[in-house]
């Protein structure tokens, strides 16, 4: 038998920021401790670390006072009354940069301070800066229409959502343009071919296609060659594909589209009338009200993964089709049963954007 070696595993307690012990509590904890009281029972007295208390002796026997020795560094360039100030103006705007703060600062009270001070400022009142969330443009009208809309529906159980086939166009681009790539590099090697990101016009071309997702399984993915009118979009989507999966679906089938101008043409209402289709009322500006956004962004990430610079756009069709037909139906199945969640969410915010 071979002999094995134990490792303890030493864990550090994590650090807590205990109190500072004021000066007016200094003195009585110094009397505390000349009277013989131990360290832990002061410092549990005062509510601060042993450690603060075993220091204040220490000072107290070497330099026989209690006051804080003069502290080594820059002098702080702010009030608490303008780091309140910088505060509220970036809260007012979120769109103002550390310079534009700057100068607002020097307006206001007459002085200068550096842009990294007053990132500094923000960060200490828990601001930092980010990317912001790209969402769709609304009018008061499409927040009104969003919030009745979801008002509406927000009580429909799982069978009820189990009716609607969602449905929706995307397009995806052979390139991707990506304006954040960085190259290390030195002086004189800014047109070298190993530090030149090179991209091809209109991203190399396109692909538009069309599916639909129940909560029960999805469409085959519709490649459209050119651009869709209501005329194509009724022969070579809505005749072959969408018709045959909403009568597989049930007799009480819904189907969802949005108010693209292909899908509210007068011959698009008349052909689904004629045959008894079930149209949902759909709010505008509402792609996050849509589960099958979310497989869109998804079958993007995995196509760009198996692109290359050789791919063509025979190559991304066919990759399109491989990578939406392996797309498990327990995730299209959760993001159909998140249509209730994600109407809370819309009357949560009066109609306006949510994180879906």
């Amino acid at each position: 038998m071979h002999g094995s070696c134990n490792f303890v595993e030493f864990v550090c307690a994590p650090s807590i920021n205990m109190p500072r012990l004021s000066l007016q509590d200094k003195a009585p904890a110094i009397g505390q401790l000349e009277a013989g009281v131990p360290v832990r029972r002061v410092a549990a007295l005062f509510g601060v670390s042993p450690g603060t208390i075993s220091k204040l002796r220490t000072k107290f026997r070497e330099t026989g006072e209690v006051k804080d020795r003069p502290q080594s560094g820059r002098s702080r360039k702010t009030t608490p009354q303008e780091d309140w100030f910088l505060t509220l103006a970036s809260l007012r705007n979120r769109r103002l940069s550390s310079r534009d703060l700057q100068a607002r600062f020097a307006q206001r009270y007459h002085g200068q301070i550096s842009d990294q001070t007053v990132r500094n400022r923000l960060h200490m009142a828990g601001l930092h800066a980010y990317m912001a969330a790209r969402k769709s443009a609304m009018t008061t009208l499409h927040r009104q229409a969003r919030l009745r809309w979801c008002r509406q529906h927000r009580q429909w159980n799982l069978r009820m959502w189990g009716n609607v086939m969602f449905s929706d166009e995307s397009r995806f681009c052979l390139r991707k343009l990506d304006g954040r790539i960085k190259v290390w590099r030195r002086r004189g090697e800014r047109y070298a071919d190993c530090c030149i990101d090179r991209v091809t016009p209109f991203n190399g071309g396109s692909v538009m296609v069309w599916g639909a997702i129940s909560v029960t399984g999805k469409t085959e993915l519709v490649i459209i060659e050119g651009n869709l009118n209501a005329v194509r979009y009724r022969n070579e989507i809505l005749e072959p594909v969408a018709i045959p999966y909403l009568q597989n679906l049930g007799p009480n089938s819904i189907l969802q589209d949005d108010n693209a101008r292909p899908h509210r043409g007068r011959i698009i209402t008349e052909y689904l009338q004629n045959l008894g289709v079930e149209r949902m009322e759909w709010p505008a500006v509402s792609p996050d009200l849509n589960p099958i956004e979310y497989l869109w962004d998804q079958l993007g990430r995995a196509v760009r993964v198996r692109v290359t610079n050789a791919t063509m756009l025979a190559d991304l069709r066919q990759i399109l089709v491989e990578e939406w037909d392996a797309i498990p139906q327990q995730c299209v199945t959760r993001l159909v049963t998140s249509m209730r969640r994600r109407c809370q969410a819309v009357v949560a915010a009066y109609g306006s954007s949510t994180r879906y």
